[in-house]
């Protein structure tokens, strides 16, 4: 990452870690569409309202946690929890964030599986074994440099997306979110303990939901890319750009897929039907650029899995057995199937988030930080 280290606020600067945020938050789920359809367009035009809120929530705390990361200049990451929430339960939180990662990783092999039998037409196995074994060879040998170039997808991913849905809606000529009911139950929040609530089975709180859990999911990143910021404003306006452009970019999908709701309704990646709608060639580009930015993704979360158990393995054999036997589970893990795997547990960690996005709140703007037990950085860095 070329950070322009001068003291001064750089627009360069700012773009790049909104650039960040957005590689960090787009994997399979979004990339595809499957996201945006479950949170967003089950609800038909309704979907903006939750899409709105999820902006305002991705880019103000991912705003606030980049400025906190800039103040902490934490040497691990991970310990963010400890200083939102106390030794004890921040250590609770690092480990669910580790199986929330792990869980995603099986979302990312899931996603290829899609991709292959949906674009590819080959069998959904072979995309997922693909998959599974270029994260756990990424991590065995050593090529976590090569994951983070290839992150740089991330920013490209919101271009064609953006591309994709503007395409869409100008080249549409049907009547658009007719019939868009048949993507109601598809929607995430239907098979929790509030969808019995009509207030809370609604748009709204799917925005919420959805931003909750990926921001929590990304409580660790967030911290340390603010420490790399030159001052508090660029580390704040990074975050809030990237999390306006995360969401602009999701928005504008929603709004596409309204233009087809029978189709995609019935889709695991409805971003390459749209794309094959007025560009078929555009869509085989996508398609790589989409498996490049699951790759980018899955790979540096495995790593973190792996690298949170290593200071228990004795060796490097104990951490390549490991990293297989891992690997194996995740494969196993995405056979549940792409769209249940986010339905499922992209809802239960919205609600954890909630919770989190709560206390972050207060701690940044209402408590006064006390001087705890955290390695930093070194002042120099």
């Amino acid at each position: 990452m070329d950070i322009n280290k001068t003291g001064k606020t750089s627009l360069k600067n700012i773009i790049i870690f909104a650039g960040a945020y957005c590689a960090f938050m787009i994997g399979s789920g979004y990339a595809t569409g499957q996201e945006v359809l479950q949170f967003f367009g089950a609800y038909g035009p309704d979907g903006f309202i939750g899409a709105a809120i999820s902006m305002v929530i991705f880019a103000f705390f991912g705003g606030a946690l980049m400025q906190k990361g800039y103040d902490l200049k934490l040497k691990y990451h991970t310990q963010a929890f400890r200083y939102y929430c106390g030794k004890y339960v921040g250590t609770i939180l690092e480990w669910v964030t580790v199986l929330f990662l792990f869980s995603v990783v099986s979302i990312m092999i899931a996603g290829t599986g899609a991709i292959a039998s949906e674009f590819v037409g080959i069998p959904a196995d072979a995309g997922r074994v693909f998959m599974a074994v270029l994260c756990v060879l990424t991590v065995m040998l050593g090529l976590m440099k090569l994951a983070d170039i290839i992150g740089a997808i991330g920013p490209v991913i919101i271009l064609f997306t953006l591309g994709i849905g503007l395409m869409t809606l100008i080249s549409f000529h049907g009547g658009w979110a007719q019939n868009w009911e048949v993507l109601y139950d598809l929607r995430a929040t239907k098979s929790w303990w509030f969808a019995k609530y009509a207030f809370l089975d609604s748009a709204w709180f799917s925005g919420v939901l959805y931003a909750s859990c990926m921001v929590f999911g990304s409580i660790p990143f967030l911290t340390g890319l603010g420490g790399k910021a030159n001052n508090r404003k660029e580390a704040f306006l990074g975050g809030f750009c990237g999390g306006v452009a995360l969401m602009l970019a999701g928005g504008l999908m929603t709004a596409a897929m309204l233009c087809f709701p029978e189709q995609v309704a019935k889709l695991q990646v409805p971003n390459l039907f749209l794309a094959q709608q007025f560009a078929p060639a555009l869509a085989a580009v996508f398609s790589v650029i989409l498996l490049l930015g699951i790759y980018s993704t899955g790979a540096p979360m495995f790593w973190v899995v792996i690298n949170k158990l290593e200071q228990w393995l004795p060796n490097k054999t104990a951490k390549m057995a490991v990293s297989v036997i891992l690997g194996i589970v995740a494969f196993f893990g995405a056979q549940i199937g792409f769209g249940k795997l986010i339905g499922f547990l992209y809802p239960l960690l919205g609600q954890i988030g909630i919770i989190m996005i709560i206390i972050v709140f207060i701690k940044v703007y209402f408590m006064k930080d006390k001087e705890i037990d955290l390695e930093r950085e070194d002042s120099d860095n």
